[in-house]
C-alpha cells in the first residue's frame, strides 16, 4: 500500500456495460499425457472474439511434480521462532542479562532483565530482532511473505512475487506456444490478450479468505497448469509469470482486492480502457481469473468499485 502515491480508476460507462454483458471464456478441451520424463499438454478454448484457439506444449515431469508450497500453520511457525529465540538467548552473557521466553496465546513473550539499563535496552532490542529474523526465515523457507491489507491488517500469504520470479523460465514453453499462434510482428497487447483468454478459460476455484485461509487454496503456476484449475491469486500469478517469460522488462503490479486479485501492466492504452495510476505510472488493468471474457483494459464492475473505494493493496512484480 505504501507504494501508492496517488491512484485513480478511469470510469468508462460503456466499458462497464461491456464487462457486464460479456460472455464466459470457455475451455473446450484439456488433455495431458506422460511421455518418458515429460508431460504433454493440449488446451483448446474460445477466446474473447469467440474464435477457437489451441496450444500444445511439453513440460519436464520433474518440474511439474515439484512441490514447495504447504499450508501455513501458525503453531509450527511459532515453534520454529521459539527454538531460534532460545538459541539466541544462550549467546547472551548471563552477567549482562537474563532472558525468559514464554508462549503467550498466539504470540511469544520475551522478558529481559538486567542490572544495567543500557544492557537491558541492548539485549531487548537484540532479542526482538532475533524474533523478527526467525519468523522471516521461516516464511522464506516455506514460500510465504508478510502482507498488509488496505485496512492496515497484518497477515501472511504465499509469496506470489517469488513464485513469479522462480517460474518464469519453467513456463517459457507455454509462453512461446501462445506467441507462436500470433501473426508475425503482432502487437504486444495481442500476445497479452491471447494469453489472458487462455488463463481465463482455466476452471476457477473460489478464493478462500486471504487473511484466514493460510494459503491452503493457493496453487503455484505449474500446479495450475497441471491440475487445470486455480483461484484468482493462483491464476493472476500464473498470468504474471507467463508475461514475464517473454517480456522481461515490462512493469507489472499485483493488485489485491477483498478476496480477489487483478494484474496491471505498463503498456500503451486507449482512452476507453481502464488503468490505475501508481506513482505516476499508468497500469493497464486485466482480469486473469475468468470465467468472464474480459479483454485487456476492462475489469468487472465489482473490481472497479473496490478500486474506486481504495480497497486495494499492491505489490510491484520484480
Amino acid at each position: 500500500m505504501n507504494l501508492i502515491s496517488r491512484h485513480y480508476i478511469k470510469w468508462i460507462i460503456l466499458g462497464l456495460l461491456n464487462v457486464h454483458m460479456c460472455g464466459f471464456t470457455q475451455q473446450l478441451s484439456f488433455a495431458k499425457s506422460k511421455q518418458n520424463k515429460e508431460l504433454s499438454f493440449n488446451y483448446t478454448w474460445s477466446d474473447h472474439q469467440d474464435q477457437t484457439r489451441d496450444i500444445t506444449f511439453t513440460l519436464p515431469l520433474r518440474q511439474v511434480n515439484t512441490q514447495n508450497h504447504k499450508k501455513f500453520i501458525p503453531d509450527l511457525a511459532q515453534q520454529y521462532v521459539y527454538i531460534e529465540l532460545h538459541k539466541a538467548a544462550r549467546k547472551i552473557d548471563p552477567r549482562e542479562a537474563r532472558v525468559q521466553i514464554q508462549h503467550r496465546g498466539q504470540d511469544i513473550l520475551i522478558q529481559v532483565t538486567s542490572r544495567s539499563d543500557k544492557l537491558f535496552a541492548k539485549w531487548q532490542r537484540s532479542m526482538d530482532q532475533s524474533k523478527k529474523k526467525a519468523l522471516d526465515q521461516y516464511l522464506q523457507d516455506n514460500y510465504y511473505s508478510h502482507f498488509q491489507t488496505y485496512l492496515g491488517q497484518q497477515a501472511i500469504k504465499p509469496d506470489h512475487l517469488r513464485y513469479i520470479e522462480e517460474n518464469t523460465a519453467s513456463l517459457q514453453p507455454i509462453a512461446q506456444a501462445v506467441y507462436d499462434k500470433l501473426p508475425t510482428n503482432s502487437e504486444t497487447r495481442s500476445y497479452v490478450n491471447l494469453m489472458l483468454s487462455w488463463v481465463q478459460s482455466i476452471p476457477y476455484n473460489e478464493l478462500k479468505n486471504r487473511l484466514t485461509s493460510n494459503g491452503a487454496g493457493y496453487l503455484p503456476p505449474l500446479s495450475v497448469v497441471a491440475n487445470n484449475q486455480g483461484d484468482c491469486d493462483s491464476k493472476t500469478v500464473l498470468m504474471a509469470s507467463l508475461i514475464r517469460s517473454l517480456l522481461p522488462e515490462v512493469k507489472m503490479t499485483m493488485i489485491y482486492l477483498p478476496n480477489h486479485a487483478l494484474l496491471g501492466i505498463a503498456l500503451p492504452f486507449r482512452t476507453n480502457e481502464q488503468t490505475l495510476d501508481i506513482e505516476g505510472v499508468d497500469y493497464l488493468l486485466m482480469e486473469p481469473t475468468g470465467p468472464a471474457k474480459i479483454p485487456l483494459g476492462e475489469i468487472a464492475n465489482r473490481s472497479a468499485r473496490d478500486i474506486a473505494g481504495n480497497m486495494l493493496s499492491i505489490e510491484e512484480v520484480p
